[in-house]
């Protein structure tokens, strides 16, 4: 079983939250309701991965992200936030989260983002490659960095876009989950996210070919979404 630990100051959510992961039957879960209660928990024992509620009492997700991070850099952190506004997500991800959902959040979706944060952190995660020889998605810079030094400097929402692509580990992921995380608080009269994340997919595909990436790279899944078809390590 995977250890996780939850921490949301809203008491429904949080215990619906308990309940699903314990009903999942993969999950060991600790829960608690502020920052010193992580703190607490971590001493005792330190999880596979924290899912963290932004919103806190006394002291923000942010700031308990970042303690964390410094005390425990190997720790994966889904953060879980209603605030939607790309300044609130960059500072998620700046941070140290390494995934950011958007409430409301399906419950199966917290769990995908959990479990892709457990197997990105087992050493077959990365593939028969040397770590060395594989990519890296810097997250907190939007830049990509190639096993030569070579570094292209990504916009946000390619950096979220492939970020989220990543984490999937060649899974399918789901047009909708991306319009949600890459537009969030847009309403579908304001943007054509069909051809918004169409366009930003054929950007993205540019630059992956510019820097020497397979042709297969990043693919379309017709009726579904994408994935990436190579491996990539995210720091």
């Amino acid at each position: 079983m995977w250890d996780v630990l939850v921490c949301e100051d809203f008491t429904n959510l949080r215990e619906a939250l308990v309940d699903y992961l314990i009903d999942s039957g993969v999950w060991r879960v600790r829960a608690v309701s502020d920052g010193q209660g992580v703190r607490q928990a971590l001493a005792e024992r330190v999880p596979d991965v924290l899912l963290l509620d932004v919103g806190l009492p006394q002291e923000s997700g942010i700031e308990v992200a970042r303690w964390v991070k410094a005390a425990h850099p190997g720790l994966g952190i889904a953060m879980l936030s209603g605030r939607t506004s790309p300044a609130d997500r960059l500072a998620g991800w700046r941070c140290g989260a390494d995934v950011y959902l958007l409430k409301p959040a399906e419950m199966e979706e917290v769990e995908l983002a959990l479990t892709a944060l457990v197997k990105r952190g087992q050493p077959a995660a990365v593939g028969p490659e040397t770590t060395e020889s594989v990519p890296v998605l810097q997250v907190a810079k939007a830049q990509l960095v190639c096993p030569s030094g070579e570094a292209c400097q990504l916009t946000a929402r390619e950096g979220m876009l492939l970020h989220a692509l990543a984490l999937s580990h060649g899974s399918v992921v789901e047009s909708e989950t991306l319009r949600r995380l890459l537009w969030s608080g847009q309403e579908e009269g304001e943007v054509d996210f069909n051809n918004a994340l169409f366009s930003l997919v054929r950007r993205l595909r540019r630059k992956l070919d510019g820097m020497g990436f397979p042709a297969d790279a990043l693919n379309v899944v017709r009726g579904r979404g994408y994935r990436l078809g190579c491996p990539l390590r995210i720091e």
